[in-house]
């Protein structure tokens, strides 16, 4: 779980998140989720696997504003030879606010598509999420 305020950099000029720093938020759970299963993304990248964001889903369920304390949980969905889906939840005072999800990938150093390695996958399939 990751644990964050929202700052006023977050917010748009209607004083709350704008949507695409839910992005942001989501980053950030993902990869501090990631690094507690036992993946560090930096050592993978320097070993060349890189993990890239395919595509992303955002449902916004309920507004957050600017000094709001939120917690972002982040699961294995999906795991796939080529990608995973990792699904993220923000709660602020326990109430679901917005829920989404990430398709990620990985690639090599030059950019190209690879399967997961081996190692990394069994991490995320020993961690895939039974709630949907």
């Amino acid at each position: 779980m990751f644990t964050t305020r929202i700052y006023y950099q977050d917010t748009d000029a209607g004083g709350v998140v704008y949507f695409a720093n839910y992005l942001c938020l989501f980053e950030k759970s993902w990869f501090e989720y990631l690094f507690s299963v036992g993946i560090s993304l930096p050592e993978w990248e320097k070993a060349g696997t890189y993990v890239l964001v395919k595509n992303a889903f955002l449902d916004l369920i309920e507004k957050l504003q600017y000094g709001d304390i939120i917690n972002v949980v982040t699961a294995v969905k999906e795991v796939r030879n080529a990608y995973f889906v990792l699904s993220h939840t923000v709660f602020k005072e326990g109430k679901t606010t917005t829920k989404g999800e990430t398709k990620m990938v990985c690639v090599n150093n030059e950019g190209k598509p690879k399967r997961i390695p081996e190692d990394f996958k069994t991490k995320l399939l020993l961690n895939v999420s039974s709630a949907q």
